[in-house]
């Protein structure tokens, strides 16, 4: 059996090892964020815009909003025929059950 001495040494030989070798890890780590390239922001060169190509973009604009207003309209007024139809037949059918249909059973 091994003496309670050689175990302590065996221990502190072992913590010493382990120690050793975060040392050398954290060492490697600060040796690869020093040796690392600088990074740079870049920045797209883009070319400045024209009075035409200003006029056309609000000519777009201009025109999806025109659509737009066209579109609305559209439907309000398929929406208010849809609902003048139901109307005027629902009077129909009324005006049909209490004046027609009633005196067919008389």
């Amino acid at each position: 059996m091994t003496s309670p001495n050689n175990e302590d040494r065996e221990l502190q030989r072992r913590e010493h090892d382990l120690i050793q070798r975060e040392r050398e890890l954290r060492l490697r780590e600060l040796e690869a964020e020093i040796n690392q390239p600088p990074l740079y922001q870049t920045v797209k060169h883009e070319q400045p815009e024209g009075k035409l190509q200003r006029w056309g973009r609000k000519l777009v604009m201009f025109g999806k909003f025109l659509a737009f207003v066209v579109a609305a309209v559209l439907v309000v007024r398929v929406s208010a025929a849809i609902a003048t139809i139901m109307i005027i037949g629902v009077i129909g059918f009324i005006g049909y059950k209490i004046f027609l249909e009633g005196d067919k059973k008389s």
